[in-house]
């Protein structure tokens, strides 16, 4: 019995290491500073890059790629929010809709005259063209029966 456990345990061990061997063989992986020497970089042909300021050239074996890169430790862009005029950040919540469920919701405006507005208990006010059945109208029917 106890040879038999044992020899299980030996085939075991050797297809564990069958296998590791198996996954290195189909993942190639690649580590700075191999060079040439990886098979993951085999067939990329890279193209010549041309470092302008404050980018710096940074070789493969230093960047861990196959290709050469432009790299800047730190590039300040100034931010344009120009697109962004004009916009609102949207309405509140309803009145009658639960301020704790509720809080912090941003609702969009709706694009509809007052009188064609409902409430449906939920957070937001909607249009009535909007009142279709949807899966959370019939998750909420369903916990109002049960």
């Amino acid at each position: 019995m106890k040879f038999a456990v044992l020899l299980a345990g030996l085939l075991c061990l050797a297809n564990a290491g069958t296998l590791k061997t198996r996954a290195a063989e189909k993942y190639p992986v690649y580590s700075p500073g191999a060079a040439g020497s990886v098979e993951t970089c085999e067939g990329i042909t890279c193209q010549p890059v041309d470092c302008k300021s404050p980018f710096k050239y940074q070789s493969p074996e230093e960047a861990g790629t196959c290709c050469p890169l432009c790299w800047a430790d730190s590039v300040k862009v100034p931010e344009d929010r120009s697109w962004a005029k004009g916009m609102t950040g949207g309405v509140g919540m309803n009145n009658n809709a639960d301020p704790i469920l509720c809080r912090d919701v941003v609702c969009l405006a709706p694009d509809c005259p007052e009188y064609d507005q409902f409430f449906d208990g939920r957070c937001c006010t909607k249009c009535k063209s909007s009142k279709t059945v949807t899966p959370a109208n019939l998750a909420k029917d369903f916990k109002e029966m049960n």
